[in-house]
């Protein structure tokens, strides 16, 4: 018995150690597999990453000369420019439609093998917008009154708006002297606020800094740090709801609350002459806040002003998109008095193409607008191969043959 007991030990102890190699070896595959995916992973990322330094040079290639093309005399002359500048027809796009997006489509970088990933450059004027930065009195000399209408089309009653001019001035100008008696200068914010700060108690949000009135700003969340936008005649309010629309005084009695319907945000960039590219612009509301569309005073506003400034601005989106897709890709040299749809050539094509639909706009609008992309782009790159997607998303300043990026964002 003993040593059939002994055998028995052994046979035990052999079948543990193969129970435990057979644990390690099973360990070691997996690890194996795992590395080999991982190995897999990132040659097919290092793979797409290849795709979007070939999309940011061929966005490149396109900004640095779309000004330069030469229209096309007829079909055939077209033909023949494509052949000699696989970009041409993106170039004519941008010049020609006068800063409407333009896409290259997913494009196969590798012709040979198009199985290999493809990328999409998408770049778009930015010129759509007000410049933020500009928008006061010594960047704009009618900066009180676009920031009326602003503030009158998204919602805001009229009681704040001396609080958000005022103190957006102030954090913007270098005087030193306080705007009115809801402005702010250098004093004030070097105190900060001891009770709250975007409607919320400081010592519960310890992240919050006190900072100096700050000039230009980079970002316009920064717009919650000012006074004017976070409190009202010393009450906290909500900042978030003057940028984006929402409930202006949520910390009141829910049957006092009053709900901002747009937001501000939407009429501001922090780029461009500050000029807004009639031709690029999608959202009505920033053309009918521009003075000679918008017609009311806004010291006096007439029930119906806002109405009348969105049936122009309307119309203004309405006949510019008129055309058919791809109608304007083959833009020849040839003289054509036929302006009737497409991208406004200038301010005389806008008003005349108004005017015949019984619509009027005043000269005076000619001082907001342009026709043509300035210098700021956004440009996006989507690199795809192997199931998996890199993005880019640029702010491109272009000047001079060349480009500098201001911001950049990969997969946002």
């Amino acid at each position: 018995m003993g040593r059939s007991s002994r055998k028995g030990s052994a046979l035990v102890g052999v079948i543990w150690l193969l129970a435990v190699l057979s644990i390690l070896i099973a360990s070691y595959a997996v690890d194996a597999h795992l590395q080999t995916r991982i190995n897999i992973y990132l040659r097919e990322r290092v793979a797409v990453d290849h795709l979007t330094d070939a999309g940011l040079a061929i966005a490149e290639v396109i900004l640095t000369d779309y000004q330069n093309v030469p229209e096309a005399a007829d079909e055939s002359d077209y033909e023949k420019q494509l052949e000699d500048d696989r970009w041409y027809a993106e170039k004519l796009m941008l010049k020609a439609q006068g800063g409407k997006e333009v896409t290259t489509g997913a494009v196969p970088v590798d012709a040979l093998n198009p199985d290999g990933g493809t990328v999409t450059v998408t770049i778009r004027p930015i010129e759509s917008k007000f410049n933020l930065n500009n928008l006061f009195a010594g960047g704009d000399a009618n900066f009180g009154e676009l920031w009326m209408r602003i503030l009158a089309v998204s919602g805001i009653p009229e009681d704040y708006w001396d609080g958000i001019v005022n103190g957006w001035c102030d954090w913007r100008d270098t005087d030193g002297t306080k705007t009115g008696d809801d402005g702010a200068e250098s004093d004030f914010y070097a105190e900060a606020y001891k009770d709250f700060v975007d409607g919320r108690d400081v010592e519960k949000n310890k992240n919050y800094k006190p900072r100096s009135r700050d000039g230009e700003i980079a970002d316009i969340e920064e717009l919650k740090a000012i006074k004017g936008f976070n409190e009202y005649q010393e009450k906290p309010i909500n900042a978030d709801a003057i940028l984006n629309g929402g409930v202006l005084n949520p910390t009141e009695d829910e049957k006092d609350w009053i709900v901002v319907t747009n937001g501000i945000s939407k009429f501001f960039s922090l780029y461009g002459s500050g000029k807004i590219n009639v031709n690029a612009v999608k959202d009505p509301l920033i053309l009918a806040v521009i003075p000679g569309i918008y017609q009311g005073n806004p010291d006096d506003p007439r029930p119906g002003d806002i109405e009348e400034a969105m049936a122009i601005a309307n119309e203004i989106i309405k006949l510019r998109e008129a055309s058919e897709p791809g109608e304007n890709v083959l833009i020849t040299s040839k003289d054509d008095d036929d302006d009737d749809t497409g991208a406004y050539k200038d301010f005389n094509s806008l008003q005349t193409r108004l005017h015949d639909d019984g619509l009027d706009i005043q000269n005076e609008a000619s001082t907001y607008l342009t026709f043509q992309p300035d210098k700021f782009f956004e440009i996006t790159i989507v690199g795809k191969s192997f199931g998996i997607v890199h993005k880019i998303v640029a702010i491109a300043l272009v000047n001079d043959g060349k480009v500098r990026y201001l911001r950049w964002q990969e997969d946002p």
